[in-house]
């Protein structure tokens, strides 16, 4: 098990012998036990202007541990502990700020990029004020999850002098589940973890930081510890998810990457889902007041738009291919009483419901009331044309909701940050088992079988056809599953948009595109009934030979998309960029820019053995939940992660370093 020197070498001493001296000390205090790091009294300096700390101690909590509004002074998440104990030794003279920021990843209408800078915007503009304020204030820095995502680029800025504050105001910066793990001049601490981060390390390093970053990861959490090499699906998905559409200059994440992360975001920050119920009596409501009693306009509006925020996401998510039958399948079997199975009641709920017919009519409503507002009618009378037709659209517009409304709000209020992330979720789970799936179907006995078979009816070869038929329902069952549970044109639409430079992801995508275009439950209908027919006639059954020949036809004209390869050309920009293109990549590429269907399938076949399919198949063994990157267990297993030969896990390892960084500085 390796740690990180407990000082890391302090910025005084640093790239001189007694730098040397001061790390292999450090080295040395790092194993021992947390109590005797404490037997010393805390102090520090206090000459320090009136309202100004000696430290101040950033810790950015992580994904959906805060919010924009939340109070900076209260700890909160993973890092809450850290924060506390800093607090109870050392009173007034130690800071806080937990870092408000939005802390969401694809679920309140920003990206998991757009939701990090939020961040990297609040700490930059907390340490530039009390820097400008406390000049002799200095600065401990601490990320979780996300929120060590946003540090760790805050603490290379700072150390390659692009940041608001000099490195040598920098103690000491702690980074736990880091997305950019593997960065240049970060110190691991605990034990060593596989390949990078999934965001991938800083490409600047962290400057003259180097020995004051402290790194932590549970090998086994995939958020910071992921092998892009031999992983490259999911590490092509993480590269683009974890970078902001708005911000990235990379030439892998833009175009194509930028769109994805984009279109896997929902934005449910303005749905009621528990409330949308009464909002829907309430509008009717609104459009059907008293008799003698005039409409008030300002409440149609209000109740249209409240529920246009709770519809809009749901049909955006129905529309999107994620609430397809595998993942609808999976929340419903989650227990009774969890958030996962409410998330399956609300989507059957939904698939009853009339929601584009929901939709329209919300916003004919909505478009009405503003359209009084603005020429400054603020009620309408009850018995005018007008109102007649607002009270039928909104009688509509119940019935089209009922299931729905239906639904118990105990329901509908439990399952808001499932179906905000569901998105995401079936990305990085479906996508990785397509991957493997189209990699180890036998496509060339396919193609050839499914040409064979209509001639062997024609010819009226039972035998032949009934072999030949039996073969492919063996050989179709997998496609058969795929097509049944998985939308394979959105899953096409998002491996066209990876820049994944070993061609996996680009010929997966070309054959999901041509196998979303294919008729897979008619040519499995029409093959089973081949056999059946054959068989019966083999079995003496000679009348049943009259059924064979239409069924033929009918196979022989469902299999041409299949036969010919007719699907929609990726373009190239979207196919992201070859690294260090090899011979069969670089033939991966162009088979799939020119839809060389009998090319691609050898291709496949290749590719079914290859290592990268193995290791893909190893990380789906091991169980991906994924929801915005929080791919396991293992990354909320940090309070029980031992990193030193004393025992502690990570956080104790953490407040104790940052407690002796304190001391140091009197």
């Amino acid at each position: 098990m390796s740690t990180a020197p407990t000082s890391f070498g302090r910025r005084h001493t640093r790239k001189t012998d007694s730098s040397r001296r001061a790390l292999a000390l450090g080295l040395a205090m790092s194993t021992l036990s947390a109590a005797s790091l404490t037997l010393a009294a805390p102090s520090l300096a206090a000459a320090t202007p009136p309202g100004c700390t000696d430290v101040l101690a950033v810790m950015t909590p992580g994904t959906w541990e805060t919010t924009s509004d939340a109070d900076p002074g209260v700890p909160v998440g993973m890092l809450a502990t850290v924060g506390n104990t800093l607090k109870s030794k050392y009173g007034d003279t130690v800071d806080l700020f937990y870092t408000p920021y939005a802390a969401s990843a694809f679920d309140q209408g920003k990206t998991y990029g757009d939701s990090k800078t939020t961040a990297i915007d609040a700490v930059n503009n907390k340490i530039s004020t009390v820097a400008a304020k406390c000049p002799q204030t200095e600065f401990i820095f601490a990320g979780y999850s996300q929120g060590a995502d946003a540090t760790g680029d805050i603490a290379s800025n700072i150390g390659n002098g692009k940041g608001p504050i000099s490195a040598d105001k920098v103690l000491a910066v702690g980074l736990l589940a880091d997305p950019g793990r593997g960065t240049a001049g970060e110190s691991v601490v605990g034990p060593s973890a596989a390949g990078t981060g999934i965001a991938d390390p800083r490409p600047l390093g962290m400057g003259t930081l180097r020995g004051r970053v402290a790194t932590i990861c549970d090998p086994k959490d995939l958020y910071c510890s992921i092998d892009k090499g031999r992983n490259s699906v999911l590490g092509a998905l993480g590269t683009v998810l974890s970078h902001s559409p708005g911000a990235s200059t990379d030439s892998a994440v833009v175009g194509g990457g930028s769109r994805l992360a984009t279109a896997l975001t929902s934005d449910f920050s303005h749905a009621d889902l528990s409330g949308i119920g009464a909002d829907v009596a309430d509008l009717t409501a609104a459009v059907n007041p008293p008799a003698g009693q005039a409409i008030n306009v300002s409440n149609i509006a209000h109740s249209a738009t409240s529920l246009l925020g709770t519809l809009s996401p749901l049909a955006e998510l129905l529309t999107s291919g994620a609430a397809n039958p595998a993942a609808t399948s999976a929340l419903s079997s989650a227990p009774a009483g969890t958030a996962e199975n409410a998330a399956s009641r609300i989507l059957e709920s939904t698939h009853d419901s009339d929601l584009p017919g929901a939709l329209s009519n919300v916003n004919r409503i909505a478009a009405a009331a503003t359209q009084l507002i603005e020429t400054g009618n603020s009620s309408l009378s009850g018995s005018g044309p007008e109102a007649a037709t607002l009270a039928a659209t909104a009688a509509t517009l119940d019935n089209q909701v009922a299931p729905l409304t239906a639904t118990p709000p105990e329901i509908l209020g439990q399952a808001s940050r499932v179906l905000s992330v569901l998105k995401p979720q079936v990305v990085v789970d479906q996508v990785l088992n397509i991957v493997t799936g189209i990699t180890s179907i036998n496509y060339p006995a396919i193609l050839n079988d499914l040409a064979m078979l209509p001639q062997k009816v024609a010819a009226l070869d039972v035998a032949g056809a009934h072999q030949i038929a039996g073969d492919l329902n063996n050989q179709f069952a997998p496609l058969v599953k795929m097509a049944a549970d998985v939308d394979l044109a959105w899953v096409s639409q998002i491996l066209s948009a990876l820049p994944d430079p070993t061609g996996t992801a680009h010929i997966a995508a070309v054959v999901c595109n041509l196998l979303s275009g294919a008729d897979i439950i008619r040519i499995a209908h029409n093959v089973g009934q081949i056999q059946e027919i054959a068989w019966s006639v083999l079995e003496g059954n000679p009348a049943a030979l009259a059924g064979l020949l239409p069924i033929g036809l009918d196979l022989a004209s469902a299999a041409t998309t299949m036969l010919t390869g007719t699907a929609t050309k990726t373009e190239t920009s979207l196919l992201g960029e070859e690294a260090a293109p090899s011979v069969s990549s670089t033939q991966i590429t162009r088979q799939a820019q020119t839809m060389d269907l009998r090319g691609l399938t050898s291709s496949l076949t290749a590719m079914a053995g290859t290592q990268d399919t193995e290791d893909l198949a190893a990380l789906l063994g091991q169980g991906l939940q994924a929801a915005s990157f929080v791919a396991s267990g293992a990354h909320t297993n940090y309070t029980q992660l031992t990193v030193d030969n004393s025992g502690r896990n990570a956080l104790q390892w953490l407040t104790d370093w940052f407690t002796l960084q304190i001391r140091h500085t009197t």
